[in-house]
């Protein structure tokens, strides 16, 4: 019989459950250390999106790291093999730049990691595994998913100078479309490749749809390939039943000297930006000499509780008024009835004043009832 655990944050709640889920697949606990050498970061600062990390040097001389990512750690550490993968879940605390006040601050993450030989199956079980962990936060929410090669290709064929190309990769990220013309035009690309390019930005929506709208833009086998992938996971899914809240968006690109395939973000009603984020990376493997694919997510848990306490308005959710009469049995089971349905409830004798709740309920002769709340 499951309750609600008022005293559980929303962040904790979804833990719980993820852990369990997780689990089920297969995946084992990682554990961190809160130091690592220096060295693995500054040599893959364009994985972490920073340079900035908080270092010290410990007693032996080495200059360590407090940790800013987990990813890496996993990466260095792990002995997957193409013929033996691992399948590693954890729940750390990572210290990064904040962008917003421009200092460290303490982030919660939960995710997790496939490493080994990544194949069709692969893929399916992790997107599967990100909308679950999703939808245990919130019903309402989006699962994006894009293709790497996509858009990389579509770089490579232009056979523009690198400068070029990464400024082509924000104007896509940023969905700059005019952005996009200008700078096309200025180096005398054709019509073609101009079109294709100025349509990156609004290749987003239903993946059917949006799919066959890419393919009109396709300059190589490369290009269509990456759809034919993602058709495919998105058929996967659909057979599985987790296709309802996924969409496609062609401008979503990660690094792309680290991260290859399909790659997604996962977005919550009650936040504009993303609260997960993942995808393939076997080039990151490569760069640190390991020889297998990996592809896994990360979940910002500081985000969930953000939420919830921005839109806390009840002290709790329901009061369950009763009198003098009615035994403590009565009461009690009167309270764990709305306990089942997931509510939380104080027991009053008269309505308090200082508590706000959304429902109210009376207790009266062993019946209970809901009436009409003033709070």
């Amino acid at each position: 019989m499951e309750y609600k655990r008022a005293d559980l944050k929303p962040d904790e709640r979804a833990c719980l459950k993820l852990r369990g889920l997780y689990e089920q697949y297969g995946y084992k606990k990682y554990k961190m250390g809160k130091f690592e050498e220096y060295s693995l970061y500054v040599e893959n600062k364009d994985f972490l999106g920073t340079d900035k990390v908080i270092t010290f040097t410990d007693l032996d001389g080495r200059l360590l790291a407090l940790k800013p990512d987990v990813t890496l750690s996993i990466i260095k550490n792990t002995n997957a093999t193409v013929t033996c993968n691992e399948k590693l879940y954890y729940l750390e605390n990572v210290y990064r730049e904040s962008r917003e006040s421009h200092t460290f601050k303490e982030i919660s993450q939960m995710g997790l990691e496939y490493i080994g030989k990544v194949d069709a199956y692969c893929v399916t079980e992790i997107l599967s595994l990100a909308a679950e962990s999703l939808a245990a936060i919130s019903e309402d929410y989006i699962l994006e998913i894009s293709h790497m090669s996509f858009v990389v290709e579509l770089l490579e064929s232009l056979q523009v100078p690198d400068h070029i190309k990464f400024k082509l990769l924000r104007l896509i990220r940023s969905k700059n479309a005019d952005g996009l013309r200008k700078t096309a035009e200025s180096i005398d690309l054709s019509e073609l490749q101009i079109q294709s390019l100025c349509k990156l930005p609004s290749l987003y929506g239903h993946v059917r749809e949006t799919v066959k709208e890419a393919k009109k833009i396709c300059l190589n086998g490369a290009m269509s390939k990456a759809l034919t992938e993602l058709e495919q996971a998105y058929e996967a899914l659909e057979e599985l039943g987790a296709a309802k809240n996924i969409q496609v968006d062609l401008s979503i690109v990660n690094d792309i000297d680290y991260y290859n395939g399909i790659i997604f973000k996962g977005y919550i009603k009650e936040l504009g930006k993303a609260i997960l984020s993942g995808g393939q990376y076997d080039q990151a493997m490569v760069r640190i000499g390991k020889k297998v694919d990996a592809i896994g997510f990360a979940l910002y848990l500081n985000e969930i509780n953000r939420v919830a306490e921005e839109k806390k308005s009840y002290d709790v959710d329901a009061v369950l008024l009763y009198d003098c009469k009615e035994g403590a049995a009565a009461v009690a089971k009167a309270a764990r009835q709305l306990q089942r349905q997931g509510l939380s409830v104080r027991a009053e004798k008269a309505e308090p004043e200082n508590i706000r709740y959304r429902e109210l309920y009376r207790l009266r002769d062993g019946e209970l009832r809901k009436e009409e709340a003033s709070c």
